[in-house]
């Protein structure tokens, strides 16, 4: 069984994404399904952790995955080396410049 680490940014990737739905929107339900859709994505990338777009030589080993109604919503993740554990650096939503936001999030977990 793979294991999920996330870093400790990841839990206000995700309420801020939520708030911003819901004040955007209107309706809070939509945020509640936005947060549905990051959950079926991480399910996406646990059923295969080698699919993705591989990022840069800076962030070896790390990928991307969009996901989500329109695909608007970005996980950077990596699998550790021994493969059990699958560790996301960060959620982000819609125009969110997550390339300048990986290399610092990523530096935060121990080579894998």
């Amino acid at each position: 069984m793979i294991r999920i680490e996330r870093h400790p940014l990841v839990r206000r990737d995700l309420r801020e994404l939520a708030r911003h739905v819901a004040d955007v929107s209107g309706d809070p339900g939509a945020a509640e399904r936005r947060l549905d859709q990051v959950d079926a994505l991480v399910a996406d990338i646990l059923a295969n952790p080698t699919l993705g777009t591989g990022l840069s030589a800076n962030l070896p080993g790390w990928r991307v995955r969009h996901g989500g109604v329109d695909r608007r919503i970005t996980i950077v993740f990596r699998l550790t080396g021994a493969g059990d554990c699958l560790q996301i650096a960060l959620v982000a939503f819609g125009g969110q410049n997550w390339v300048d936001m990986a290399p610092d999030r990523s530096d935060t977990f121990a080579k894998g």
